[in-house]
């Protein structure tokens, strides 16, 4: 395995301004490329993040075969690149890696423009589930009734995957109409469990564009509705496990080649949906909250800074609980690429903390073209750019990858924490602590290191009291996540001396 080298600059940090991680921001860790780099790869066509685990894709690399390239994290937070995966029926054009999306359990690499048997362009999914510590195929998925030039999960925007359900968007279909596919498994075997098409009339609308789901709710962009202005479908699941339509949003000052659409992303009752031709492509994103009856309203319309090129904005995004991140990245434009990150304050408000950019980024790299989210982490494509993890091997178009990490996002505020009635004590520790929840039953622990690797995680813990011996730690500082039955998620820092 290669090992990337991995910025320290975090610990300098905190040994400088001391440990408290309220204001601490996102710093890169690492930047990783393909070990079989060759020009015009377009490595970081597409990104998907765990806590252990990280995905790029590589669209465009042999022939446009595509290829999917694998990254764990060791004990000290390194990231490994342990693992290279391909379709076991490649085909040139296939753009095997398009999307990716990667959970708990198994990872999903998209082939958007795949061939299957005579059918062209019809796209297929392939399936890995993680075994024997391993990232073993399991199984490809195609369209039932699959067709030519459909685009099954053509772009990063275009899958998704939750629990036992990947959706993707087939947004080429019936003249780029479009159509959206669920999934599920059952009994350990995936299956087609339902297609959906556009609640409104035929048109080529790019239904599918972009998926998001997100527990009983579903999000489906078509960025080519009326003039691409652009919508997103919201549809709920009913008692039998089908997807029903819900409900139409678009944004509240809406125009023509605005591209409504392009990319949502959903969670809980947040919801963010990318206009990157907005504003002649400048870009905006929209935010919209579901309100006590049920409905999505538009809260908030995010723009990046000013510049004199078009930005993109809004071109990916990504959502988790209270943090967004909306990408910018000046396509062919002369200035280098932007990821944003957003805080949702106490008031509702979503305020930009901070604007991520590459170490070695510049114009035409297309850093922000695919960007995903998990927890403190972050990972950002580049799919244009040209050097290797060191700056140096130019090499046209192979592209690379960004990884990030914020160690204050572990959880939620401290405000949170105190709403929640959780105490932890004694702090600082020596041996053992205990963990106590007045008004909610602990359902999951997780603890953390500081520099985010996972150290301990006990599921069905069901208890409001709970004590443990970290006597076997280093000193220093740590982070235990709480999930609480309820499904809020609040953290503790912790000190052992």
């Amino acid at each position: 395995m290669t090992k990337i080298n991995i910025t320290k600059s975090i610990f300098i940090l905190f040994c400088l301004f001391g440990i408290t991680t309220a204001k601490a921001q996102f710093t890169q860790t690492a930047k990783v490329v393909s070990t079989n780099r060759e020009s015009r790869a377009e490595y970081g066509t597409s990104v998907a993040i765990t806590e252990n685990f990280a995905v790029v894709g590589a669209s465009r690399e042999t022939i446009a075969s595509g290829a999917a390239y694998i990254y764990s994290k060791d004990s000290q937070g390194n990231w490994m690149n342990s693992q290279r995966l391909a379709a076991d029926d490649p085909n040139q054009g296939a753009e095997f890696g398009g999307g990716v999306k990667i959970t708990e359990d198994y990872l999903v690499v998209a082939a958007g423009r795949a061939d299957v048997g005579g059918t062209q362009r019809a796209g297929a999914l392939y399936v890995y589930d993680y075994q024997n510590n391993n990232w073993e195929f399991g199984t490809k998925l195609v369209a039932s009734d699959m067709s030519n030039d459909a685009k099954l999960g053509m772009n990063p925007t275009s899958l998704d995957a939750e629990g036992n359900t990947i959706v993707v968007g087939a947004p080429g279909e019936n003249g780029w109409v479009g159509s959206v596919y669920v999934f599920t498994k059952v009994a350990g075997n995936w299956s087609e469990a339902q297609k959906i098409l556009s609640p409104t009339a035929p048109a080529s609308d790019t239904f599918g564009i972009g998926v998001s789901i997100s527990g009983d709710y579903l999000v489906i962009g078509a960025n080519e509705v009326d003039g691409r202005k652009g919508a997103a479908y919201v549809y709920l699941k009913n008692s039998n496990g089908t997807w029903e339509y819900n409900q139409t949003l678009m944004a509240s000052d809406a125009a023509n080649d605005n591209f409504f659409g392009t990319s949502v992303s959903l969670s809980g009752d947040q919801l963010v949906v990318g206009a990157y031709g907005s504003n002649l492509e400048q870009g905006a994103a929209y935010v919209f909250e579901k309100d006590s009856q049920g409905a999505w309203v538009e809260v908030q319309k995010l723009n990046g800074n000013a510049s004199t090129e078009g930005t993109q904005y809004g071109w990916s995004t990504d959502i988790q609980r209270d943090y967004i991140v909306v990408s910018a990245p000046h396509i062919f434009g002369l200035e280098a690429g932007e990821v944003y990150f957003y805080k949702r304050e106490s008031s509702g408000t979503w305020v930009e903390d901070q604007v991520i950019q590459g170490s070695d980024t510049v114009a035409e790299d297309f850093y922000g073209w695919s960007v995903a989210m998990h927890e403190n982490q972050l990972i950002s494509g580049a799919p244009w750019e040209d050097h290797d993890e060191n700056g140096g091997n130019e090499i046209d178009r192979a592209g690379s990858a960004y990884i990030f990490m914020n160690p204050s996002l572990l959880g939620v505020t401290d405000n949170d924490v105190l709403e929640n009635n959780i105490a932890i004590y004694p702090n600082p520790v020596k041996d053992n602590f205990n963990i106590e929840s007045l008004s909610k039953t602990i359902s999951n622990l997780k603890v953390y290191s500081i520099t985010g690797t996972l150290l301990r995680e006990m599921k069905n813990v069901n208890a409001n009291t709970l004590g443990l011996n970290i006597s076997n730690y280093t000193n220093g500082v740590y982070f235990v996540n709480l999930t609480l039955d309820d499904g809020s998620t609040v953290v503790k820092k912790i000190i052992k001396h």
